[in-house]
């Protein structure tokens, strides 16, 4: 769907269009390097990996309890219980070698390696011993209480998927698996500016006029949470033509993707929209979203040149609406995104254009009756506080008019604690 000119911009593109557009211009890195397992959090798998082994690799006991024969057992009860010889114990660390013959039982941990003969485990609370003899008062069937050699993976399995980002489960399951080393796709190299003459990092005391820089660290550290992105910060640049320029083709050249924070509407001080088409070509710029109407999609050399609006809200929709898709390409992840969503009642209405899609911030308050949904109204994208005292977003579709209150909603987390 095209809009008229609005807002200085030819023509508003459609969230979905844009990401279409763009994302299909770039491929993933091909560049890989072998890491160890352990230091593997958050990477990406080059290739399916098969289990080299069983596993378990033996048939082990899932109980405390004693190691059987379970035809010896067979029609034990409390009335008419089994005697059997205790022949020796089997522990974890320390399992029982010998052969288990007729009528006898081994001790036995969880997890220990079952005896050569049985094939089944009681448990403890129904037996009693007595002396070298054990009384069993409950038959088993075989392989009851016993985990199979091969149950949770058998050799050859495919454990863990080559192109997703390996979680601490996953890294459990490899080193489970004996698998201490991993192929993975290089890290992500962003290059990252803010621009801005009214900016300043970390001032001890701000001048009158002048801003606190906060966007680079809220994309950061935004980012490195989820991927394997590795950051060049080329600080603050001034409004100035030419020291743009040369940030933004030095940040081309030295990393796979180049991203500047402000200078992106068509205000009079914005640069960046007349070097991306100086030096690449522009895919998008502007977009029917709320806040972040004046993002710049652009291709430079081959790689992804982003231009994020520079009001704080804004600049973290757009973290999650186009950066992330972008770093997901690019660093070979193969699938969806998926995210954490609670739903809940709206405590009042709120209103939308139809069209644009609408990210609006909200706080969530447990109720008896499950969550009430909060929206927390603010001026606009410049109110940074209202990021911290939120829980989430409510996205309003495009073809949407606004929720009532009381409507059920559905609310996409950024935080996983919530204030009770």
């Amino acid at each position: 769907m095209s809009f008229k000119k609005e807002f200085g911009f030819k023509r508003l593109t459609q969230v979905d269009e844009a990401l279409e557009k763009y994302l299909k211009l770039f491929k993933s890195i091909d560049e890989s390097e072998t890491v160890e397992t352990i230091n593997s959090l958050n990477r990406v798998l080059t290739k399916d990996i098969k289990s080299p082994e069983d596993i378990p690799p033996f048939n082990r006991s899932a109980m405390d309890g004693y190691a059987v024969r379970s035809i010896d057992v067979s029609g034990a009860s409390e009335s008419s219980p089994v005697r059997l010889k205790l022949v020796g114990y089997s522990t974890t660390s320390n399992p029982f070698n010998g052969s288990m013959g007729q009528c006898e039982a081994v001790r036995i941990d969880t997890g220990a390696r079952m005896p050569e003969g049985a094939d089944s485990v009681v448990m403890l609370e129904y037996t009693r011993r007595v002396g070298d003899y054990i009384e069993v008062f409950k038959q088993v069937s075989p392989y009851e209480n016993v985990s199979l050699r091969g149950e949770d993976v058998r050799k050859g399995d495919v454990i863990v998927y080559g192109g997703i980002l390996l979680t601490p489960y996953d890294i459990a399951c490899l080193i489970n698996a004996g698998i201490y080393e991993v192929e993975v796709f290089r890290k992500v190299k962003v290059g990252l500016a803010a621009v801005g003459s009214e900016l300043l990092d970390f001032p001890s005391e701000l001048p009158e006029g002048m801003v606190r820089e906060v966007n680079r660290i809220n994309i950061k550290y935004y980012l490195s949470m989820y991927y394997p992105v590795e950051f060049k910060d080329y600080g603050i640049i001034p409004d100035d033509h030419d020291r743009v320029r040369k940030v933004v083709e030095k940040g081309i050249e030295e990393n796979d993707v180049m991203i500047t924070i402000g200078g992106s509407s068509l205000g009079k001080g914005d640069v960046v929209t007349d070097i991306a088409e100086n030096l690449g070509n522009i895919i998008v710029h502007g977009v029917a979203l709320y806040p972040s109407r004046p993002v710049l999609l652009s291709e430079m050399s081959g790689k992804p040149y982003i231009g994020v609006p520079g009001y704080p809200v804004a600049a973290a929709v757009t973290a999650r609406v186009f950066l992330e898709p972008v770093i997901m390409k690019l660093a070979g992840i193969r699938g969806v995104l998926v995210e954490g969503r609670v739903k809940g009642r709206l405590s009042r209405r709120v209103s939308s254009r139809i069209g644009f899609r609408h990210y609006v911030r909200v706080k969530l308050k447990p109720s008896k009756d499950g969550f009430v949904v909060e929206p927390i109204y603010t001026s606009g994208a410049g109110i940074l506080s209202s990021l911290s005292l939120g829980d989430g977003y409510l996205i309003i579709p495009e073809d949407v008019e606004g929720y009532e209150a009381g409507d059920e909603v559905e609310v996409i987390l950024y935080r996983r604690v919530i204030k009770v």
